[in-house]
């Protein structure tokens, strides 16, 4: 006897924005990766435009995305500052060379969000500063020491950044369970997890995918990556790491 079919959960069908682009510098593409807290600024900035402001007060709602436009405006304006400075140094020296990077990483983002597509061209913002830093770094402008100082400073704007924004939305979501929403808040959460592990694909992966399984390439071991490459990975908040996997848990699933 053949078994009835069970039914099949609706599909909503939401607003993306597809965009493809390329980033050069290693800590750029850090910021970038699946397990670096990415996903959790996906998910996060999708419940603050979507769901949490149709199930939120609205009143803490318009505080808690005034405060994710003033935290994007002041990451922006950093970066911009610094942009300029260090244009007014390159110009100060005639210019300087533009640096090759070894492995550009082409990735495509399908952007849930304004506010996201606002978060990415911030990481675009960073790795045209990083491209500008590692000019004058081979122009002998600046030494090793400044180039990792204001590298290490740059990265750490755009992750707290990251995290600012994250627990804006831990403050709106505890806002809306102590309301009693939480059946509301189960139900949409579902949609959010298919729209943040989908938010990013990077091509680069994709084709070593199609060319070897995951079983025939072991993971790089530390020795086998830069010192810088591993700096960065350690910068990665544990946290972060945690609830990326939870992502992937509850992905594997469906």
């Amino acid at each position: 006897m053949a078994k009835a079919s069970s039914p099949q959960k609706r599909s909503f069908s939401k607003p993306v924005l597809d965009q493809t682009l390329t980033i050069h510098s290693q800590n750029a593409q850090y910021v970038l990766q699946r397990g670096h807290s990415f996903l959790l600024v996906v998910r996060a900035l999708y419940a603050i435009s979507v769901v949490l402001r149709i199930i939120g007060e609205d009143a803490e709602m318009d505080q808690i995305e005034a405060l994710v436009f003033e935290r994007i405006e002041a990451v922006a304006k950093r970066l911009q500052e610094e942009h300029a400075r260090l244009k007014a140094l390159a110009d100060a020296e005639g210019g300087v060379p533009v640096p090759r990077y070894t492995h550009p990483r082409a990735v495509t983002l399908q952007l849930s969000s304004p506010q996201l597509a606002q978060y990415v061209r911030l990481i675009l913002s960073l790795d045209k500063t990083l491209i500008l830093l590692d000019g004058l770094w081979f122009a002998g402008v600046l030494s090793n020491k400044q180039r990792k100082n204001a590298t290490h400073d740059l990265r750490r704007l755009v992750y707290g950044l990251g995290r600012s924004l994250i627990d804006l939305e831990r403050r709106a979501r505890d806002s809306a369970l102590r309301a009693g929403k939480q059946a509301e808040l189960q139900a949409a959460d579902a949609a959010v997890t298919v729209l943040a592990t989908g938010s990013l694909v990077d091509e680069q992966d994709e084709a070593q995918n199609i060319e070897q399984s995951a079983a025939e390439t072991p993971a790089p071991t530390a020795t086998e990556r830069s010192i810088e490459d591993v700096q960065v990975e350690d910068d990665a908040e544990p946290e972060a790491r945690a609830h990326h996997a939870t992502i992937q848990s509850v992905s594997a699933k469906k």
